[in-house]
């Protein structure tokens, strides 16, 4: 291995090597996922894993691999901002990330940004009731020193309506000394696709939110469940996590914090989909076979 790994590079390597090296092998005869061509997909797994980027370690978006940039803040902006769960809305901005698991109303059922958009918590000194992303806002406001600004969007209620359980399910937002920590929670990783995606998006809305609430960035805290390697996608990562990393230091470019006439945008309005990231290299593309 080349030893300029370091940060999000280095922890991720750290995971993949130890799921490949000696990870759980999962039981054939419980095998769920397929890959197009209808043959199990098995996994590589370890449990229990948690790391954490602190702001020192700059942004954790993957150099070992292109990760694309704009589709995961699309798709962020989806869930946390446009509170939806109607997939048109993202096809017409050309992501495809939710396609396959679209109804017969081509949404996702009562997931994701349904959950975070319910009007679910009171502030009875305002007789007012918030859904879930402007609660926290307001805690961070109001009460910054609560532990208890958080979502969730594992409803036991509504997990039948639901066309996949949510695997970013719970965030917990934590402020010390004006500082913003993040806590993520997350029940499934697939390793190769999904957990780089989902670390650079909720990497991007903790940055938005220290900004946009006047709080310092602080670490974000990362817990899995099920960290996995798909059984195709080993020798692949293996070659991805083989080659020396280009030299970069990226940045990212938050929107406007107040229009022309100083008024402060709402975080409704400063879309994620807007945030810019400058000086990213990558070692380039890795195609990984996608199971269902």
């Amino acid at each position: 291995m080349e030893d300029n790994y370091t940060g999000y590079d280095k922890i991720y390597r750290d995971i993949v090597m130890n799921i490949i090296e000696k990870g759980t092998i999962q039981d054939f005869s419980e095998v769920r996922a397929k890959y197009s061509d209808g043959s199990p997909a098995y996994t590589k797994f370890v449990q229990g894993v948690y790391f954490k980027v602190c702001p020192e370690d700059g942004i954790p978006i993957l150099r070992s691999k292109r990760v694309f940039q704009k589709t995961p803040l699309i798709e962020l902006e989806w869930i946390w901002q446009e509170l939806s769960n109607d997939v048109t809305w993202l096809q017409e901005r050309k992501c495809k990330v939710w396609n396959e698991w679209v109804n017969n109303k081509n949404t996702i059922g009562k997931a994701y940004g349904y959950q975070l958009g319910k009007k679910c918590r009171k502030i009875e000194e305002q007789d007012l009731k918030l859904n879930q992303v402007e609660y926290i806002l307001y805690q961070l406001k109001k009460n910054p020193n609560s532990r208890r600004i958080m979502t969730s969007l594992w409803n036991i209620d509504d997990l039948d309506e639901m066309t996949l359980e949510p695997c970013v399910w719970a965030t917990n937002w934590r402020v010390s000394n004006r500082i913003l920590d993040l806590h993520v929670k997350q029940r499934s990783a697939d390793m190769a696709l999904g957990h780089p995606f989902n670390v650079y998006q909720y990497a991007i809305l903790h940055r938005l939110i220290a900004n946009h609430c006047d709080l310092e960035l602080g670490t974000l805290h990362w817990c899995i469940d099920d960290a996995h390697i798909y059984d195709r996608h080993i020798d692949i990562l293996k070659e991805q996590l083989s080659k020396p990393l280009p030299s970069c230091n990226p940045v990212i470019v938050l929107p406007e914090k107040f229009d022309s006439d100083g008024k402060k945008y709402s975080f409704f309005e400063r879309k994620l989909s807007s945030v810019k990231l400058e000086n990213y290299k990558h070692n380039g593309i890795y195609k990984y076979e996608i199971a269902e």
